[in-house]
């Protein structure tokens, strides 16, 4: 407990200061450093076993879908409708450098087609979900609705920590995350929609107090969703943590792993609805 408050008070303060002082470039460079590190991690619990540069290749690859995401956002061309594209068009590319590498250089063909495909799933799994802090950042008032996001996000993991810890009694989906409860789950769920309100008490004005609330609700779900989503890769891969990178926390999958569907919920909930 002490590492992770440690943790805490260190970290949520150079996030929020990277997210609301410094422009979108160096931004990027952060987003693509954690998806490295986040994507190497993923290889190394599904490809434990295998040579540094098939990790590497997905690594490389995945963080040009980032790239790609931050280019197609930011910039467009006149006369053409290449900003468009451009995403699934570096996925395109990067499944065909995916089977060219096993076709002509993979020398143990037995388990490839199982190799290629993990290392597919990690590049949509983690570079493309989390992209959507890029996407979500681009919009009018992003650097709010990050801060939403995080807050939530934050509030609602406390939430559940302390309220399973207290009350516990009924686990949440015994065979893939024993520790986790129906109680804390609830209680997450409850600190997250008051951290909602609050923001929007605060800083988030421009948003009516009911679309604030749809977005806290959805925001938890889809956090609990997505820590349930990457204990279930953690159980099939028989590891206990993504990595170490965070004291107190795991590994930086570990950290982000509640973003990657809460994300994209928040960019869609905003752009189509709000």
């Amino acid at each position: 407990m002490l590492r992770r408050f440690v943790t805490a008070c260190v970290g949520i303060p150079v996030v929020l200061f990277i997210i609301a002082s410094l422009g979108k470039e160096v931004f990027l460079l952060v987003v693509l450093t954690v998806t490295a590190i986040a994507l190497h991690e993923f290889f190394n619990m599904a490809l434990s076993r295998e040579a540094a540069i098939k990790r590497w290749t997905g690594i490389i690859l995945g963080c040009l879908v980032v790239l790609a995401v931050f280019v197609g956002s930011n910039y467009s061309w006149a006369g053409t409708r290449g900003a468009s594209f451009i995403v699934p068009g570096c996925f395109v590319f990067s499944v065909c450098i995916l089977f060219f590498y096993h076709i002509t250089l993979d020398s143990d063909i037995t388990g490839a087609g199982k190799r290629l495909a993990l290392t597919v799933f990690g590049i949509v799994y983690i570079p493309l979900l989390f992209s959507y802090v890029i996407l979500i950042r681009n919009l009018s008032n992003g650097v709010d609705l990050l801060f939403l996001l995080l807050f939530v996000t934050w509030a609602g993991d406390t939430g559940a920590y302390i309220i399973g810890k207290w009350q516990g009694r009924h686990a949440l989906s015994r065979s893939i995350s024993p520790q986790k409860t129906v109680e804390g789950a609830l209680g997450g769920l409850v600190f997250g929609i008051l951290t909602a309100l609050l923001c929007r008490m605060v800083f988030l004005k421009s948003i009516s107090i009911p679309d604030c609330l749809i977005m806290g609700i959805g925001i938890n779900f889809m956090n609990q969703f997505g820590d349930l989503s990457e204990s279930l890769l953690k159980r099939t891969f028989d590891v206990k943590d993504s990595g170490f990178i965070v004291p107190g926390h795991g590994g930086m999958l570990d950290r982000i792993d509640s973003l990657l569907f809460a994300a994209p919920f928040l960019f869609y909930y905003v752009t189509i609805i709000v």
